[in-house]
């Protein structure tokens, strides 16, 4: 299941309006919104694990292994500016789509 929507620091971030995708027709939005929200937010998991001891990637790994949303609430809770880590991959996202050639 695709997470276009995800809720973070409890505020809603809608990551194809960031990627300046919403106005595509909605089979365009639902094949990239996959795509898209899959790259931002596993770059945005292995960014915040990176922050964590090896000890407590391991055990999020293990707490939550397959399951994306968990995962993403784990690290929320855990990482105190996970939020600014999403913010980041998005705005660095958009630079390589843009800068593609």
């Amino acid at each position: 299941m695709a997470l276009d929507k995800i809720t973070i620091k409890g505020k809603e971030i809608d990551i194809m309006k960031e990627l300046s995708l919403d106005h595509e027709n909605i089979e365009v939005q639902k094949n990239l919104a996959e795509k898209m929200a899959d790259i931002v937010l596993r770059r945005s998991i292995l960014k915040a694990l990176e922050l964590l001891s090896e000890e407590e990637a391991k055990d999020i790994n293990e707490s939550s292994f397959g399951d994306i949303e968990k995962t993403i609430k784990m690290l929320d809770k855990k990482i105190t500016n996970f939020d600014k880590i999403l913010s980041e991959q998005i705005v660095l996202l958009q630079d390589e789509l843009l800068n593609k050639k």
